[in-house]
């Protein structure tokens, strides 16, 4: 990793999709493979044993591997040659039965999957900490006044809480899908040279299956080299993931700004080289940055899937190198912003400042309702409008100026209709629908935690 991608990663970060991992995980489908075949009386048992023992004893440097599979132009070919060689000169009787029935895309497909099963859990594990994070956040502002804004314009009252849940609703729908698709992406790879199985006959179904065991992924039935529909399925809902988690950074920085200051990191010393006040939101910078690449790693995933025939000449290359880098991206999001809730600074008087700062216009909707029944509708939302401006300009609040407004035109002194008015105007009455809402995403995710859990523990 460079030092300018180390820089904006979490420091306590997994490591996914490491060297050592790789050729770990080819050498673990070699052998699982030859023991699976052996297990099936495809091969000699002594062959598979003699498998297991080369793929246990072999050391690969990656620089040696990466130049021979440069020279070959595959990376399945270049892992069996130390193993070969090893086999060649300790236990020769597992020689000619490695590898046997397979290809150098099964290799690197198992072995990728194997990975990214690892990725997904890893995955999984910052969303859960996020999440967790935001309900906490939730539950505890779900009736904090804050403005919305629409169209980065204030808009009308929700409440922190209400966002918070948002977010972690979207989190939770996620994970859904993730674990969801995977059961039906992380599958073994046995197709043989052109899919088709030929070499493994009428025991290919059980080599697969007794594979997946050993393993530990599913057996699908089929060859999925230039199939990649249920593996970029899985893909692309790590970057809608990588999307929420770009919103979710976005709006916590904007409400970082100093001119809105409704949120603020952990203190972590100084964050400016010239500007010692400043207090800058590092892990919603980091997560910002990691997510920048996801969408265009996305659309190179997908246009990798136009695969040549029975293998893909690039393509299918393409797709292995650039598919690693998506689940670090959007991995290290989550794992920055699971840092930033955990000691992010709500400040709800600056919130309310804000609401108290426009004078009430942000309740035109409600009030130009307290006044339909009684002016019309389009009446009730030209007084409004033209008394929003005054309200601004006079510092005045709206709905004390709509009073005076229908006193001046039409003589009205209702005090009901004062007391209405002034009802519509209260944050506390306007932060209860998104107060509702916030309670209602929170009971839908504890009760799918709490289905997970006893899922989880029969």
């Amino acid at each position: 990793m460079s030092l300018m991608h180390a820089y904006l990663r979490p420091q306590d970060a997994d490591t996914l999709f490491t060297d050592g991992q790789w050729i770990e995980a080819m050498l673990r489908f070699e052998s699982a493979l030859a023991q699976s075949q052996a297990e099936c009386g495809v091969i000699p048992e002594a062959a598979a044993e003699a498998i297991a023992a080369a793929c246990a004893a072999v050391r690969i440097d990656p620089a040696a591997l990466a130049a021979r599979a440069h020279c070959s132009g595959a990376m399945g070919m270049a892992i069996l040659q130390p193993v070969q060689q090893w086999l060649r000169s300790h236990r020769p009787e597992g020689l000619d039965w490695l590898h046997w029935g397979s290809t150098t895309q099964d290799v690197v497909d198992t072995a990728h999957a194997l990975l990214t099963r690892q990725a997904l859990q890893s995955l999984l594990a910052e969303l859960q900490g996020l999440q967790q994070g935001l309900v906490a956040l939730a539950e505890r502002h779900a009736a904090t006044p804050m403005l919305a804004r629409s169209l980065m314009q204030p808009a009308q009252v929700t409440s922190f809480g209400f966002k918070c849940a948002q977010s972690a609703a979207a989190l939770q729908r996620s994970r859904a899908q993730l674990q969801a698709l995977a059961a039906q992406a992380l599958c073994v790879q046995l197709g043989g040279a052109v899919g088709n199985r030929a070499t493994l006959g009428a025991a290919a179904a059980a080599v697969e299956q007794a594979l997946a065991r050993r393993l530990g992924l599913q057996a699908c039935g089929y060859s999925w080299h230039t199939q990649r529909d249920a593996w970029l399925r899985l893909a692309m809902e790590v970057a809608v993931c990588g999307g929420s988690l770009a919103k979710l950074a976005k709006d916590w920085s904007l409400m970082s700004q100093y001119e809105v200051g409704e949120l603020h990191e952990a203190p972590r010393g100084s964050t400016s080289s010239a500007m010692p006040h400043k207090r800058n939101p590092v892990h919603c910078m980091q997560a910002v940055a990691q997510t920048q690449p996801v969408p265009q790693l996305a659309a190179t995933l997908l246009a990798c899937m136009d695969q040549a025939h029975e293998r893909g000449l690039g393509e299918w290359q393409a797709e292995v190198a650039h598919a690693a880098t998506l689940w670090r991206h959007v991995h290290a999001a989550a794992a920055a912003l699971r840092s930033a809730a955990q000691g992010l600074q709500v400040d709800s008087a600056r919130m309310q400042q804000h609401i108290d700062g426009l004078q009430g216009v942000v309740y035109s909707e409600a009030l130009a309702q307290v006044l339909a029944p009684v002016l019309g509708k389009p009446a009730a939302q030209a007084a409004v409008a033209e008394c929003a401006a005054q309200a601004l300009s006079q510092a005045e609040p709206l709905h004390l100026l709509l009073g005076r407004w229908l006193l001046q035109q039409h003589g009205m002194a209702d005090p009901q209709l004062s007391r209405a008015l002034a009802a519509a105007a209260d944050p506390q009455q306007a932060v209860q629908a998104s107060a509702q809402g916030c309670r209602d995403l929170l009971a839908m995710i504890h009760t799918t935690t709490d289905k997970e859990a006893a899922h989880a523990h029969p």
